[in-house]
C-alpha cells in the first residue's frame, strides 16, 4: 500500500477519534501529577518557567519552553501529551495497513483506535503517554526489520520535472526509506522513555521477546538493528542519567530526602496501620503524629523533618502485606478475570489469533506474551503496585508487537463487507460516546467513572476569595489541593505564572520544591505548620492542627471559621492569650 495513502487513511481515523473525545468527553489530566507538573513549567508555584518536572524528564520541559514564550497562554504540556497519543495511534494504524493491506488494515487499525482511544485521549497522562509512545516506536522499528523497503531511485519522468535542488531531496528520500523505519521508531521510543523512565523500561522484556521471535529477520538487518539499539540507549540512558543529576543540586537536598517517606505512607496503603501505630508508641514516637502522617499532612520541617519520617517509615517495612506463594496464583487469576473485561485483552487476544491464521509457526508468541504478562503482574502484586495504567501497558506492548509476526492475509474481504464492517464500528462508537462520552476508565482501578469530582462548592468563588487576598499566604490540606486541579483553567490553558505562589499543600509531592520554600520564605513561614499562628496565614480544610500544635509548640491554640464555600472553608489558627484561656 502506497506510503501516503496508509498515512492518511491512518491519520483520518485517528481524527475521527479524536474529533469524538473532544466533543463528547470531558478535558482533564488523567493524573494529577501531570497538572502540577504542567503548573510547575509554567511558574504556577514561583515567578519563571520551570522546566524540571520531577517525573518527566526535563527534556520535555525544555523542548517546551520556546513554545510558551511565543504563546504563553496555551496548555503545552497538554497539547504535547494529546499529539503523543495521536502520533503513535497513527504509526500504529500505519504499520497495520502496510502489513494486513488496504481492506483488513482499515478495518484493523480502526478497532484498534477504538479499543484504546478514551483510556488515551481522556485519560493522558504521563505513564500512559510513555506506554503508547514506546509501544508504537518498538512497532515501526520491527516493522523496519520484517518490512522489505529498498532504496528507490526517482523514476526519469521525476527526474526532469524537478529541478537539481528537488531531484537530489527525492533522491535522498528514496535512499533513506528502508532506515526511517529505524530512526523514526528510535525516536518515538526515547520520546517514552523521557515520558516515564519506568514505563520505557517495562516495555523492553516485550520488545526483546518480539525480536526474538523474527530473529532471522533481524540477522539480515543486522546493521540497522545494532545501530538503532546502540542509538536508543546509549541516548535514552545518557538523558534519564541527566536528568536525575539535575535534582542532585543543594536546593533539592530536603526535596530528595522528603520523597522516600512520602510514598512510604501516601502511596502505599499495602501495610498494618494499626501495629505500626502500636509501635511507634512503644519507640517512643508518637502514635497521633503517625495518624496525621497516614492523612498526608506532612509539612512540618522540624517535627516531620525527612530524617524524623524516616523513623516512621522504617517501622512500616516490617508491617507489610506479605504475598504468600500459595495465593499467588489466585491473585493473578483475579487480575487477569479483571483484564478480561477491559478492551486491551482482547485487542491482544484478537492480533494473536491473526498470527496464528496467517503464520501458525508463530503462535507461539500468543503464549509467550501471555507468560511475560503475568510474571510482571505477580511483581507488581508483590509490591502492592499493579494499577491499570500500568497493566494496561503490558497489554499494548504484548499486542503491537504481534503485528509484525502477522503473514500473507490470503483471503481478500469484499468491499461490501469493508464498508459494513466500519460502519457498525462507527455507528456503536458515536453512540457510546454521545451517551457516555464522560465515563472513562480510572487509570489506578480501570473502573468506570467520571474524572470530574463532583461537589457543591463554587470554585469561582474560592479563587477568587484567594487572589483577592495576595497578601496572605493559604496553606491546603492535600484533598483541597488536588480538587484545584479540576476547577482552575481546563489543561489546554497554561496556569499564569506565580498563581500557586501563595497557595501551598500539606502534603502530596510539592513540599520542599525550591520555589515553594523561597515562597514561604517571601511571606516570613519556615516552618508551615507551626507557623499557621501566624496573621498572614490562612487555613484551608484542615481543621484539626490544634492538638498537633500544642502537643509541641504552642500552650493553646484556637481555630476560628473564617468563611465557607461549599465544601471548602477557611480558618484562621491563633494563640490563645492567658485572659482568654481563664474565660
Amino acid at each position: 500500500m502506497p506510503i501516503k495513502k496508509a498515512l492518511a487513511f491512518s491519520a483520518v481515523i485517528n481524527l475521527f477519534f479524536l474529533a469524538l473525545c473532544l466533543i463528547f468527553g470531558d478535558l482533564k489530566f488523567g493524573a494529577i501529577d501531570d497538572y502540577f507538573m504542567a503548573a510547575r513549567l509554567t511558574g504556577a508555584f514561583g515567578t519563571e518557567y520551570n522546566p524540571h518536572l520531577i517525573f518527566v524528564n526535563a527534556v520535555y520541559g525544555y523542548a517546551l519552553l520556546p513554545l510558551y514564550h511565543l504563546f504563553p497562554t496555551i496548555g503545552w504540556y497538554y497539547i504535547g501529551e494529546m499529539f503523543s497519543v495521536f502520533l503513535s495511534f497513527t504509526v500504529i494504524g500505519y504499520v497495520l495497513l502496510q502489513r494486513c493491506g488496504e481492506r483488513w488494515g482499515i478495518i484493523l487499525a480502526t478497532l484498534f483506535t477504538a479499543m484504546f482511544a478514551s483510556d488515551f485521549y481522556l485519560v493522558v497522562q504521563f505513564t500512559q503517554c510513555a506506554s503508547i509512545l514506546s509501544a508504537a516506536g518498538m512497532l515501526l522499528f520491527a516493522y523496519g526489520v520484517v518490512s522489505k523497503n529498498k532504496a528507490e531511485d526517482c523514476c526519469a519522468s521525476q527526474r526532469r520535472a524537478c529541478n537539481d535542488t528537488l531531484k537530489q531531496f527525492f533522491l535522498t528520500l528514496s535512499k533513506m526509506r528502508p532506515y526511517l523505519p529505524f530512526i523514526l521508531g528510535v525516536f518515538l521510543m526515547l520520546w517514552g522513555s523521557v515520558m516515564r523512565w519506568q514505563a520505557f523500561l517495562m516495555g523492553m522484556p516485550f520488545f526483546c521477546l518480539g525480536m526474538f521471535f523474527i530473529l532471522k529477520e533481524c540477522w539480515r538487518r543486522k546493521c540497522q538493528v545494532i545501530v538503532g539499539l546502540a542509538v536508543l540507549f546509549s541516548a535514552a540512558f545518557a538523558m534519564h542519567h541527566w536528568d536525575r543529576n539535575l535534582y542532585k543540586a543543594p536546593e533539592f537536598a530536603e526535596f530528595i530526602k522528603f520523597q522516600g517517606p512520602r510514598v512510604t505512607f501516601g502511596d502505599n496503603g499495602n501495610y498494618n496501620q494499626n501495629a505500626v501505630y502500636e509501635d511507634a508508641e512503644e519507640l517512643g514516637l508518637s502514635g497521633k503524629d503517625y495518624h496525621i502522617l497516614t492523612q498526608w499532612t506532612f509539612y512540618d520541617t522540624k517535627i516531620f523533618s525527612a530524617d524524623s519520617l524516616k523513623r516512621y517509615s522504617d517501622i512500616v517495612s516490617a508491617y507489610r502485606d506479605k504475598n504468600i506463594p500459595e495465593q499467588i496464583p489466585r491473585n493473578l487469576l483475579n487480575s487477569l478475570g479483571h483484564s478480561l473485561n477491559t478492551p486491551v485483552f482482547w485487542t491482544w487476544f484478537i492480533l494473536c489469533l491473526l498470527v496464528y491464521a496467517t503464520r501458525p509457526k508463530k503462535f507461539l508468541y500468543l503464549w509467550a506474551s501471555l507468560v511475560l504478562i503475568l510474571g510482571l503482574m505477580a511483581y507488581l502484586l508483590d509490591m502492592g503496585r499493579l494499577v491499570y495504567r500500568v497493566e494496561s501497558g503490558f497489554w499494548l506492548y504484548a499486542a503491537v508487537l504481534a503485528v509484525p509476526l502477522f503473514g500473507k492475509f490470503k483471503r481478500e474481504i469484499p468491499h461490501q463487507l469493508v464498508y459494513i464492517t466500519l460502519f457498525a464500528i462507527v455507528a456503536i462508537n458515536l453512540y457510546s460516546y454521545a451517551t457516555s462520552g464522560k465515563m472513562v476508565r480510572d487509570p489506578n482501578s480501570g473502573q468506570e467513572r467520571t474524572l470530574a469530582i463532583e461537589d457543591s462548592t463554587n470554585y469561582k468563588q474560592v479563587f477568587d476569595y484567594i487572589d483577592s487576598q495576595p497578601h496572605k499566604m493559604f496553606l491546603l490540606s492535600m484533598n483541597a489541593f488536588m480538587r484545584f486541579s479540576h476547577h482552575r483553567n481546563p489543561p489546554y490553558l497554561a496556569e499564569p505564572i506565580g498563581i500557586y505562589r501563595n497557595t501551598v499543600s500539606f502534603g502530596y509531592w510539592t513540599p520542599y520544591l525550591p520555589e515553594v520554600t523561597e515562597a514561604l520564605a517571601d511571606y516570613g513561614i519556615t516552618n508551615p505548620i507551626k507557623d499557621v499562628v501566624h496573621d498572614n496565614v490562612i487555613v484551608l480544610n484542615e481543621p484539626h492542627l490544634a492538638d498537633f500544635l500544642q502537643r509541641h509548640y504552642y500552650d493553646s491554640v484556637a481555630v476560628d471559621t473564617l468563611k465557607s464555600i461549599g465544601e471548602m472553608t477557611f480558618f484562621k489558627y491563633r494563640l490563645v492569650t492567658k485572659q482568654e484561656d481563664k474565660e
